[in-house]
This record gives C-alpha cells, structure tokens and sequence, in this order.
C-alpha cells in the first residue's frame, strides 16, 4: 500500500493517514473534543448517510490513532451506527505534551467526555463502548469502575490488559522514579515493530510510513497505564456488568491470550462472550477483515 492509498483526499479536514478508506456511502468527519482541564483534541466520526442506531465509541491503543482504525468504523457506520473514535490526548495528530495524562483518572475522565460527546451529537441515550489493544485496557477499566454516562455494551478488541510485550523490569523502577521527580521525561514504546501488529505486508508499509505512531510516551503517561493494571486486578469478580464480547487473535504477539481471557472472565463474572479470530494481533489489518468486521456488528447489538 503506497503512501499516495493511505490518506482520505475528499476529507478535507482529515489530517491523520488511513489504513484504509471509508465504506461507500459512509461519511467520515472530524470533530473537536474538549477535555477535562482545557485539553483540545478531536473525535474522528463514521457515520451512515441514513438513520442511526446507538453510538458507538471506539478507543484505540497505546501507539495508534483512529486512522488506523477507519476500515472497522466504516464497517460499523454501514450497520447503521455512528461511530466516534476519540484521539488521545497526547496521541495522533496532538502536539500539546506529547504522550503524557497526569493519572488513570484523567484518561478515564477522558473516555468520560468523549462518551458525552457522542450521546449529545448523535441525539441517543444510550451508547456502545469498544476498546482496542491499549485502549481495550482503558475501556475495560471505565465499564469495571461504573462510571457514568455507562454503556449498555462493551466490546473488547485484543485488549492489553496481560501483555506478552512489556518494559524490562529495569526500566520499569526507572518510570516509577521518574513519575515522582520528572514526569514529562520520555521512555520508548517497546511495540516499534509492525511485524509485531500484523502478517499483512501492506498493513506494515502502512505503520512503517505513519509519523503519527506515539513510539514514547512520558513517565507520566506509563505510571497512569501502570495503575489501571492495579484497577482491573483488585476489580471485584463480575465488576463489569454490561454485556461484553472479547475478540482475540490467535497469532497474537503483543497479549497473552488465555491469561485475558481469563481476566475478562473474572471481570465480568464469566459472563464475557469470547471469539478468537485467525489474526495477528490488530485484528483490522488481515488481508480479509470481513469477519472480525461482522464480530464487530454483532458485539454492538448484544
């Protein structure tokens, strides 16, 4: 996939690259999301051109951005859902304090807000939550703590709640030093390999060519990742009581599979909906999506 395929040419306000293009008849725009404290982001949204059902908000990882996720949006937007998928802050095509939150309760104020925007543009009462990767980790914590406006399902996508991929035991002591004397000093993202994200060689020219992948993130930012860990382990069994589906790939390199799914188990009593589908870990980049896309659809409507 050549540089010139990856960007969307009729969204004039689009600036991050796409993995892929919009489904025909979806529209893709760009919002502006305020953020606890003044932070200014965006929300990337897919939408149908007909009626809507329930929005849905869609969280992505820890080094991606929406356009990574663009083709699953359209995918969902084609079913009839308006889909908003948050940048992070410090993430994407955002300057402002590069790869830093404060605290997990920021970035869970932050999931707050964008589900807020979602219920007041789209005119719904009730919204969908997914979760990739990393931001699979941070939806999994928002539905677990209860917090409000709730979803009325949850869907986890590869979530990196047991990760095979971790910083050294070393460099750990040095982020948990640092968030206590320098918090904004930056430490490297241990996932720079795209092989580690997908089989698919066009996906992996496509993260090679991204400039806006968060490749570090600042001691700050880690502390907070760190701590939502300690939330999901000391949740109470069933914590999380809405309707959830775990989609996992079985060519996963970057979370153990079988440790998360036991995990989302306990979380949501054993109540979890689980499907393994045949992918490396960003399920989105197989050569032929079509079945995590109608996993997607389904999980939205439990």
């Amino acid at each position: 996939m050549g540089s010139d395929c990856v960007m969307y040419k009729d969204g004039a306000d689009i600036t991050l690259p796409l993995s892929r293009p919009p489904a025909a008849g979806v529209r893709l725009e760009r919002l502006p999301l305020r953020l606890p404290l003044g932070y200014r982001t965006s929300a990337y949204l897919c939408r149908p051109a007909g009626p809507t059902r329930g929005p849905v908000v869609y969280l992505h990882g820890i080094q991606s951005h929406p356009g990574w996720f663009v083709g699953s949006a359209s995918a969902l937007a084609a079913a009839g859902h308006a889909v908003y998928m948050p940048v992070r802050r410090g993430s994407g095509d955002n300057t402002r304090r590069r790869g830093h939150a404060f605290t997990y309760g920021q970035l869970l104020r932050d999931v707050a807000a964008a589900c807020r925007l979602a219920l007041r543009h789209s005119g719904g009462d009730t919204f969908h939550l997914l979760g990739v990767s990393w931001g699979g980790k941070l939806a999994a914590a928002y539905a677990a703590g209860r917090r409000r406006p709730r979803p009325a399902t949850l869907t986890l996508v590869a979530p990196g709640i047991a990760p095979l991929v971790d910083l050294p035991a070393g460099r750990k002591l040095a982020v948990l030093a640092a968030a206590v004397l320098c918090p904004l000093l930056r430490f490297g993202i241990p996932l720079n390999d795209p092989a580690l994200f997908t089989d698919n060689e066009a996906m992996r020219e496509y993260l090679r060519g991204d400039s806006y992948r968060l490749r570090r993130a600042t001691a700050g930012f880690l502390f907070a990742s760190g701590c939502l860990d300690v939330l999901l382990r000391r949740a109470a069994a069933g914590a999380i009581d809405v309707p959830t589906t775990l989609l996992l790939a079985s060519r996963d390199r970057i979370i153990d599979g079988a440790a998360t799914r036991r995990a989302v188990q306990r979380l949501t009593g054993g109540r979890a909906v689980v499907r393994e589908l045949a992918a490396a870990h960003t399920i989105e980049f197989a050569e032929q999506p079509e079945a995590f896309f109608q996993a997607l659809a389904e999980a939205v409507v439990r």
